[in-house]
């Protein structure tokens, strides 16, 4: 086939890769299963119909051996195969086997309680408020001036322990580059139509949001006005491949390499957000993770209640005791520091209106325990010397950081098991 009669041969992929995606987008905790495995059967059988696609627009053409090599390159694994099989069982055989549960996590000062249920069916299920109310009651009959807790929606095949979620999204990323990677290859058209379904896919959610933005919500019970508060949240979407370097940081704010990368690490992550909240006066909350090979990865977030980073703090505490080589945590935020220490008996809504300093607070969690420094908001914006914390400065953690404990334990944990071996 001639170049000129052509076309656009991976228009039909990408046209069918968004119709996959766009069954995603349809996904909802808040709607029952039987629309649920809907959204499932449609992905399933879409996302198996772009390599279909993709043969036929390939197989006269000089590029349909490129593709075979690519489709083995990026689709020749567990997951990709996984999700064929299925796409065979759900227009052959039966829908997809869809069951849900729920887990309540209390977070508690030490860490968290996690209390998983049982999981329902089509033909037992609980709707998604039922739920909700069954859980506020349980939280109402907790003892606390306030609880925090957050509550999980789990989805997966009956009888299988697959990430369901985790396995969809390897499966979009290994189609999406065996597509980029074909794209560099052919030299041939792009269509206007392509650049549509491009931006088309390009505004869809659910493939490029964390997941827990999906099936988590985080709540605070605030027992004096009997207020349950459901968090809203934002989070930076980073690239890909957020993972850099430390030297990467160090040098954007002047911070030599001279062994100590730790230590280092936590001094340039101390300048850069001393820097932004000195030019933008706010600053998000932010988590930075330190591997043993030197690579960072950053979070950055905003939320109404503190419960989100109880479950962010939480959440990396179990990736370390599963065995990540995380060898440092880093975390800022602003925070009260409140004069009255009788405030800290009451809610935040009242709390918050009495006497207090403003802070930027800097935490660094490694196998040797936990430092705060913390810094006064008006020695950066109004360069006050005559306030509390007017220069960084080191705290005594035993209270200021009590959030970061999962951390600390997790360390220990981790620690403690090394030297057994």
């Amino acid at each position: 086939m001639k170049k000129e009669e052509m076309g656009d041969l991976l228009l039909p992929a990408y046209q069918k890769l968004y119709a996959a995606l766009q069954s995603l987008e349809r996904f909802s905790k808040g709607q029952d299963l039987f629309e649920n495995i809907a959204c499932i059967d449609s992905f399933l059988s879409e996302f198996r119909n772009v390599t279909f696609v993709l043969q036929k627009s390939l197989a006269h053409t000089e590029y349909i051996s490129e593709y075979y090599v690519l489709r083995d390159k990026y689709l020749k694994n567990d997951d990709c195969s996984w999700l064929v099989d299925k796409r065979n069982q759900v227009t052959k055989e039966n829908p997809f086997n869809l069951e849900k549960s729920f887990v309540l996590t209390l977070y508690l000062p030490n860490g968290a309680g996690v209390f998983p249920t049982d999981p329902y069916t089509i033909e037992d299920e609980e709707d998604y408020s039922s739920i909700i109310e069954m859980v506020k009651r349980v939280i109402e009959g907790i003892p606390s001036i306030e609880v925090f807790f957050s509550v999980e929606f789990v989805y997966r095949e009956i009888g299988s322990e697959r990430n369901l979620f985790g396995t969809i999204d390897h499966g979009i990323d290994a189609i999406m580059a065996m597509l980029e990677e074909l794209n560099q290859t052919i030299d041939g058209e792009v269509s206007k139509t392509r650049e549509t379904v491009l931006e088309k896919i390009n505004d869809l959610h659910f493939h490029r949001a964390p997941k827990d933005f999906w099936f988590i919500d985080d709540y605070v019970f605030y027992r004096k006005d009997h207020v349950f508060e459901k968090g809203t949240r934002c989070e930076m979407i980073m690239p890909y491949n957020p993972e850099s370097s430390y030297k990467v940081l160090c040098n954007m704010v002047g911070i030599k390499n001279e062994g100590n990368y730790v230590e280092e690490t936590f001094r340039a992550f101390e300048l850069m957000h001393i820097a932004t909240f000195t030019m933008q006066k706010k600053l998000m909350p932010t988590i930075m993770t330190l591997k043993n090979d030197g690579t960072v990865a950053i979070v950055s977030y905003d939320a109404s209640i503190k419960t989100t980073t109880y479950r962010k703090i939480n959440e990396i505490a179990r990736e370390i005791r599963n065995g990540a080589p995380i060898v440092a945590v880093f975390h800022v935020c602003e925070m009260l520091l409140y004069n009255d220490p009788e405030a800290y008996n009451q809610d935040y809504a009242y709390r918050s209106q009495g006497e207090h300093t403003d802070l930027l607070s800097f935490n660094m969690v490694t196998k040797e325990g936990a430092a705060n420094y913390c810094i006064s908001s008006e020695a950066l914006l109004d360069r006050k010397e005559n306030c509390l914390f007017p220069t960084l400065t080191k705290v005594d953690t035993a209270v200021s950081v009590s959030f970061l404990n999962p951390l600390v334990e997790a360390f220990e944990n981790v620690e403690s098991a090394g030297s057994d071996n």
